[in-house]
């Protein structure tokens, strides 16, 4: 399928009304030209999630990550806020910090250029003799920052509209459950084998759960009946699945005195377009940042939380954590073989579309997201 009929595809699925709705062409994962326009209208326009507050508690904490070949790095200042910078070098451009970490100053691998926390070059050994040089008038590149619920995320462009306004229909509900308190206990970094758009729908797909998913989450039982999916808006697409105190695979601790009525037993799985995406429950929070290295790659940093009532009050707080992770763990590696897999399979002369089931609203949701990013 040629590019303009992937597109045009694309289109008229999003045009449509939900009750039509199918998969998105196969081609879509495949397009180079597609890509292509992802990278110019998507992920240099929009908010990346970088990590989460709690992942780098005190000042001179970094993380690092790419962004479509645009290296940056958020940092935690002296006074607790948190600066983004371009990844780079004002000298040679050799690239600054690497993972995530704790520095003081930050000093160039090539030729030791030094910065403060704060973007300013501090020290440039064997310059003196370069006519002008001030190193007082010499700052990193600083990008745009903006914080949510405790993530933080970074834009490198300069036009794209603030994301916490953007957000508002998303923080009425989640509000309530304070996550930029939730305790970080596990945190890693993955490269794996598929597009990005089929990691990004699979985390958003409950149609898959009682299947994939057997041994996991759907070990607790049958969670269709109990899942309610949003129509998405502009910058996000959410569902709810909203257990009870007969269930309690979900539940608020008993000193959580903040959380009400059903949101004690309550799960939010969001998607914050492109390629944020989260499930926040009373008792875990876990999500997923997204960005694709090519058109059959991926990089994410995802990691886990949980609330700090929990771990204070478990008998043994390794314990409760390796509980959790053992489940998380479990559930990673059983979507990473389907994601692969459905990517592998889109490849195949004999792909086509499918209809969608209810269960697979915030798909579709995404689906109108790129339309109206790649296909405007």
């Amino acid at each position: 399928m040629t590019t303009e009929r992937t597109l045009k595809a694309l289109a008229d699925n999003a045009a449509g009304e939900f009750a039509a709705a199918t998969s998105s062409p196969p081609s879509i994962y495949h397009d180079e030209n597609v890509f292509a326009l992802e990278k110019a209208t998507i992920f240099q326009q929009d908010w990346i999630c970088i990590g989460r507050h709690a992942e780098m508690p005190k000042p001179g904490d970094y993380i690092t990550r790419d962004i479509i070949g645009a290296p940056v790095f958020v940092i935690r200042q002296r006074d607790d806020s948190i600066k983004a910078f371009a990844n780079v070098c004002l000298h040679r451009a050799a690239r600054l910090l690497d993972g995530s970490g704790h520095v003081s100053r930050i000093s160039c691998p090539y030729h030791s250029w030094t910065y403060n926390p704060d973007g300013q070059l501090v020290g440039a050994p064997f310059m003196e003799q370069t006519a002008g040089f001030e190193p007082a008038s010499m700052r990193l590149k600083e990008l745009r920052c903006a914080s949510w619920e405790g993530f933080i995320y970074v834009t490198v462009s300069a036009d794209v509209a603030p994301i916490v306004e953007s957000l508002d229909c998303l923080t009425e509900h989640v509000a309530d459950f304070r996550m930029g308190d939730y305790v970080s206990v596990y945190e890693a970094e993955e490269t794996w084998s598929t597009n990005w758009k089929c990691l990004v729908e699979n985390f958003m797909d409950s149609y898959h759960i009682h299947r994939v998913h057997k041994d996991s989450f759907a070990r607790y039982g049958s969670s269709e009946d109990i899942t309610e999916l949003f129509p998405g808006n502009d910058v996000c697409a959410y569902q709810v699945i909203q257990e009870s105190e007969n269930r309690m695979s979900v539940y608020a601790h008993p000193e959580n005195t903040w959380l009400k009525g059903d949101d004690r037993y309550k799960t939010y799985v969001a998607n914050i377009f492109p390629s944020h995406v989260f499930q926040l429950q009373p008792d875990l929070l876990w999500y997923v940042s997204i960005l694709p290295q090519s058109v059959d790659a991926l990089h994410i940093r995802w990691a886990v939380s949980i609330p700090a009532e929990i771990l204070d009050n478990a008998p043994d707080r390794e314990d409760a954590i390796e509980e959790q992770m053992a489940l998380i763990h479990q559930v990673n590696i059983e979507d990473r073989s389907i994601v692969e897999n459905v990517f592998r399979a889109t490849a195949s002369p004999h792909a086509t579309v499918g209809p969608l089931s209810y269960l697979e609203r915030n798909v579709w949701d995404f689906a109108r997201y790129l339309f109206r990013r790649i296909c405007a």
